[in-house]
């Protein structure tokens, strides 16, 4: 890869699990990379949380339609399934939004549909064996309090929709000193969320570093951008999703 970011300092967000990745592409393309977590993934752990994931695991068979959100749905609900289920019933249907969702499902002995190149809810929306639905079992692993789009539409068009909710997102302990204590302007900062994006902005408020909203800001969809808009971030990036290559070619555009 040719080093089209050499001298360029980017600070990036992506949780602590999925950080190396993304920090060693930027590396391989010549930058200092600075990582300073906005977003944390934990799996739940209270006894009711365990007991609906279970109910939901034990009853899988009698589902139709099964939706992976993200690559950590996939990783803790696999291994809820496998635990329970260690031969997949025949009947469900897989789908991921996004290749890295997708690729994790496969990794795991799950052939699947995904999503356009958009990678988003949308996109998964769109393919037409999500059409026609009505009468269907659906069943969406995702994180606990995610957006509700997909299961919304889903229901008008008829199907029955469940949730396994798996893990929660929150805000790292000490990330608003970690950003009090950063001492650099970045060249570029990225994030590959909305709620990444949100903690961003609420840890550049507690630790009074407003230089921050300035430096260019990459992100993964035309909504986190109208978001970081109304967050007061003033100059904005929009990759096509958040796929790896997708995020450095928006990156090296906004660097140009």
């Amino acid at each position: 890869m040719a080093e089209y970011l050499r001298g360029k300092r980017i600070l990036t967000t992506r949780p602590t699990m999925h950080a190396d990745t993304w920090s060693a592409l930027l590396r391989t393309a010549g930058a200092e990379v600075d990582c300073i977590p906005m977003l944390a993934i934990n799996p739940l752990v209270e006894v009711s949380a365990l007991q609906a994931i279970k109910n939901r695991i034990l009853d899988f068979d009698q589902t139709d339609i099964a939706i992976f959100v993200s690559q950590n749905a996939v990783r803790y609900g696999v291994d809820w399934l496998e635990a329970y289920w260690p031969q997949l019933p025949l009947g469900p249907r897989y789908y991921a939004i996004g290749a890295a969702t997708a690729k994790a499902l496969l990794a795991r002995g799950i052939p699947c549909e995904r999503s356009g190149e958009s990678m988003n809810s949308e996109d998964l929306l769109a393919l037409p064996s999500l059409r026609q639905v009505a009468g269907q079992h659906v069943l969406i692993f995702r994180g606990a309090g995610g957006r509700t789009l997909i299961g919304d539409t889903l229901l008008e068009r008829g199907a029955q929709v469940k949730y396994c909710e798996l893990y929660q997102r929150s805000l790292p302990t000490g990330a608003a000193d970690q950003l009090q204590d950063y001492a650099f302007t970045p060249d570029a900062i990225t994030v590959h969320s909305g709620e990444t994006l949100a903690n961003l902005h609420r840890c550049i408020e507690q630790s009074g570093c407003e230089r921050l909203l300035h430096p260019p800001l990459v992100g993964p969809s035309a909504r986190v951008a109208k978001q970081a808009r109304a967050l007061g971030f003033t100059e904005i990036h929009t990759a096509l999703n958040a796929g790896d290559s997708a995020m450095l070619e928006a990156l090296s555009q906004a660097l140009v």
